[in-house]
């Protein structure tokens, strides 16, 4: 028998957000077998495919959150 913490720790999270999952569907229901969305539905998926093109491609690029290796190397050494 194995006893990691980790191991333990990690089954039980997943043992819990499959029950979980499990008593959902159990609530809510699975959906009809129709193919057809709801029209609000559909039109959220056209709408988010042209926002997400343009709002990704900004002036502003992207953000550093730290420090490079360059910048490491051209810092003074503290004494």
């Amino acid at each position: 028998m194995n006893v990691n913490f980790f191991e333990w720790l990690r089954d039980g999270v997943r043992q819990s957000v499959l029950l979980g999952v499990g008593d959902a569907i159990e609530q809510i229901g699975t959906p009809a077998d129709n193919d057809e969305l709801h029209p609000n539905v559909a039109a959220l998926f056209h709408s988010d495919n042209k926002t997400t093109k343009s709002t990704r491609s900004g002036a502003g690029g992207r953000k550093r959150l730290g420090k490079s290796l360059k910048d490491m190397d051209t810092m003074p050494a503290k004494k």
